[in-house]
């Protein structure tokens, strides 16, 4: 009979065990399964959803003791790790609508409204015309677009007080000139009127030619391009006419005051053709000086288009040192 009585009491005692503490063998087998996929406690589902979807929380889960399994990974910064289920999430949510908030889209900078320049289209086609040699279609055009007024207008002043000069319109290109408000451009603006009367070719449009340019010295004495340049287109209208003297002295001013330009080293070749040619003042030494002068200013350096006399000069040392 006790024996009876000692088994149904542990009996009764094994299955009491059993009712109060199954947890003990769920959390008992959790703590060895290696992926937190794979649990299948109830209680257990969303947190393992969560931490799945990064490496990071997988390896965090695997490596923790068995007091870290409830603690969320994505808690943030100051938060406490025991916060009730779904608060990390709405903290998250939070957070990311706080940033979004605060951040503020940058303002497009506002793009400045592009200005036409209303006499553009006709200087562009005035050259246009002028590329194919149709000079009367291009003074058209550059008549339209100083008609205008705009910045492109300033430069077909320019383009037609050439045209207008080979033409033999010099009063027409003369008040062009005087209408050019920029100084450089009015300075450029006159010497083409210069030049182009110089290319004609005849005695009247050089004489012409000469007292434009003649206002460019005088007018515009220190201009470090275009100064020189008239300078020089007179010492060769002047040798075209056998007027060595005056030449000279054009050629002079440029050696004496204009040593950057690109006319320097010319001028030394053409002096010694002056003081080579047929006239009162001939020296053929002096001649030979400024030939040498200018082979050693033009020795190891690029020859500039229209400035390249080594050739010539050459010759003319050969000539000049057998001679003398």
């Amino acid at each position: 009979m006790f024996r009876k009585f000692l088994l149904l009491t542990c009996i009764v005692f094994c299955f009491s065990f059993l009712n109060i503490s199954p947890g003990f063998y769920a959390q008992t087998t959790e703590l060895f399964l290696p992926f937190p996929e794979t649990w299948t406690n109830e209680g257990s589902n969303e947190s393992t959803e969560k931490n799945t979807k990064s490496p990071e929380n997988t390896a965090s889960m695997v490596n923790s003791g068995p007091n870290t399994q409830s603690k969320s990974q994505n808690t943030l910064p100051g938060q406490n790790s025991q916060s009730e289920p779904g608060s990390s999430k709405v903290a998250t949510q939070e957070s990311q609508t706080a940033v979004t908030t605060n951040a503020k889209p940058q303002d497009k900078k506002k793009k400045k409204k592009e200005v036409i320049d209303p006499s553009g289209a006709s200087f562009q086609k005035g050259k246009a015309y002028l590329a194919r040699g149709q000079k009367k279609s291009a003074e058209s055009e550059f008549a339209d677009s100083y008609g205008k007024e705009g910045e492109a207008a300033k430069l077909s002043r320019v383009e037609n007080t050439n045209l207008y000069g080979l033409d033999g319109k010099d009063k027409d290109s003369a008040g062009l000139v005087e209408k050019q408000e920029d100084a450089d451009l009015k300075i450029k603006t006159q010497f083409e009127l210069a030049r182009s009367l110089d290319r004609i070719g005849n005695p009247d449009s050089e004489e012409k030619a000469y007292k434009e340019y003649l206002k460019l010295i005088t007018e515009f004495p220190k201009h470090p391009e275009l100064t020189p340049r008239s300078h020089y287109a007179v010492a060769i209208l002047l040798i075209r006419k056998k007027e060595f003297r005056p030449a000279a002295h054009q050629l002079a001013s440029i050696i004496k005051n204009f040593k950057e330009s690109a006319e320097y080293l010319p001028a030394h070749y053409y002096l010694g053709k002056i003081y080579e040619s047929s006239w009162d003042e001939r020296d053929l030494e002096r001649s030979l000086k400024y030939y040498q002068l200018y082979m050693n200013g033009v020795e190891g350096k690029t020859p500039v288009p229209g400035y390249d006399f080594k050739k010539e000069t050459r010759e003319r040392l050969r000539v000049l040192g057998s001679s003398i």
